[in-house]
């Protein structure tokens, strides 16, 4: 439907509130200029490399309102969802197979999610002390909550994180890693293939449609609404954890999801909002892989995305009939 002609004024931003973005989008690029000169560690930890396989295409199921945007952006693929009512909005080469980084971590904490109470105490073991990356500097024999590590995992990206939870939930990360594989076949995910629970390894690997299914089954979760959303939480041994997701500072409508970054992969990121359109509640789910120039404009691409998302469907059904 387009667009109404006319559009409520703008409300005006207090003065902190720039501030507050502008403080984010430089923590952001100090994050991913000091995650680029980590880039030779994680190559080490991965010396021989997967070669990416193909599995067979999916057909896509809707055909979306466009495949091409009013505006340029700087990656490779994506798609946008309305999730009321399950209509595709935007794909572009939404079958493009590129490395997940860390977006490997929406099946990590789903499986987690499902599977691990959440007071479950967690030992950290050598591996995940070791593991490198993104992580909360997490000590051998470190002890954690289940819900504590699902924080970490996903405000910080934290790889510790995710091996630690491999660990608990199936004793080996290989074994964690084999059921993360069957998770993906069985919820569709035909383009998708796992290395590892934190995205380091290239071979964990897929598309954007398939990202978009994983965090859509993620989405169903109030507790993982929860976690992507916070800003900020204390944890043991680290007493301000802050989310490295910048476009949670920039748009209050925001609701997360993941970001992600390799030198493979470039720069991914799943993100989704949720606002008011025709006085109903409106949530978008959009997912951009493969951008080249950093995170501060691929949160601005995600933000014109979600704004010309909502304008898309100002005037149509927000509910499936």
């Amino acid at each position: 439907m387009p667009a109404p002609k006319t559009r409520a004024p703008k409300r005006k931003r207090a003065p902190w509130a720039l501030l507050a973005v502008i403080a984010a989008l430089v923590a952001a690029a100090s994050v991913h200029h000091k995650a680029h000169q980590r880039q030779v560690k994680v190559d080490q930890y991965w010396s021989t490399p997967a070669k990416l396989s193909a599995p067979p295409l999916v057909v896509l199921p809707k055909t979306p309102v466009v495949t091409r945007l009013p505006f340029p952006i700087g990656e490779n693929s994506g798609v946008l969802w309305n999730l009321n009512n399950g209509q595709l909005l935007w794909a572009m080469d939404p079958h493009l197979r590129e490395p997940y980084a860390s977006t490997t971590k929406l099946m990590t904490i789903y499986l987690a999610l499902h599977q691990l109470p959440l007071s479950q105490v967690v030992s950290i073991s050598p591996r995940a002390a070791a593991t490198p990356g993104s992580d909360i500097k997490m000590a051998v024999g470190n002890r954690f909550t289940v819900k504590q590590l699902l924080y970490a995992l996903m405000l910080r990206s934290a790889n510790d994180s995710a091996v630690a939870l491999a660990q608990a939930d199936q004793g080996h990360v290989a074994k964690f890693v084999a059921e993360m594989n069957q998770t993906a076949q069985s919820l569709g995910m035909q383009g998708t293939t796992y290395g590892d629970p934190d995205g380091l390894n290239p071979h964990s690997a897929g598309t954007a449609w398939d990202l978009s299914i994983i965090a859509r089954q993620d989405m169903q979760n109030p507790l993982f609404r929860q976690i992507v959303r916070t800003k900020s939480t204390s944890l043991p041994y680290n007493p301000v954890v802050t989310n490295l997701n910048g476009l949670l500072y920039l748009d209050p409508t925001v609701i997360g999801v993941k970001t992600g970054w390799t030198g493979a992969a470039g720069f991914n990121l799943v993100f989704a909002a949720t606002r008011q359109v025709n006085g109903q509640p409106v949530t978008l789910l959009g997912v951009i892989m493969h951008g080249q120039h950093g995170f501060p404009p691929e949160y601005q691409d995600a933000e014109k995305i979600l704004n010309w998302g909502f304008k898309t469907v100002k005037g149509a059904p927000t509910t499936a009939p």
